[in-house]
């Protein structure tokens, strides 16, 4: 096994995930998780949401959150192993209010998870942004971890 830690790591597993898992804080002070798509765009994090909701509700109560991500995971069963890349990320959530910026994390958006079907894109985010909050993580702290097999 080859192993790799650091910030450049913890940047790539949030470019190629599927999904980030996104840990915030109730108005308990109870943990409260949930998974979502995001993009990495610079040193932020966009996700859009729906406009009202439990997650909405603690990341105005406590915006500073955590993300982890997997992008890439693989199990080496014959060597009782497994090969992954995979980040934990700290930050502070806004909610974005500017249309311009709403929407180009719209498309950001739509690039990472709809890359085939560029055609529409425009269409969907105007269709949907009546509807939709768009929220940036600003990223403060970012570290990962990458192991590979080596045959």
């Amino acid at each position: 096994m080859k192993r790799t830690d650091g910030r450049d790591v913890g940047l790539e597993a949030l470019d190629r995930c599927e999904y980030m898992v996104l840990a915030v804080n109730d108005g308990e002070g109870m943990p409260y998780c949930m998974p979502l798509n995001g993009v990495r765009v610079g040193e932020a994090v966009y996700f859009h949401s729906r406009l009202q909701g439990e997650k909405l509700d603690c990341l105005k109560l406590h915006p500073q959150v955590c993300l982890t991500a997997v992008g890439h995971q693989r199990v080496v069963q014959e060597a009782y192993e497994t090969e992954f890349t995979s980040a934990v990320a700290r930050g502070t959530a806004h909610e974005v209010t500017d249309p311009e910026e709403q929407r180009e994390a719209l498309r950001a958006i739509c690039q990472k998870y709809a890359p085939k079907c560029p055609e529409r894109v425009e269409e969907v985010i105007e269709q949907h942004l009546p509807r939709t909050a768009v929220w940036r993580i600003d990223l403060e702290q970012v570290s990962g971890r990458k192991r590979l097999y080596k045959e």
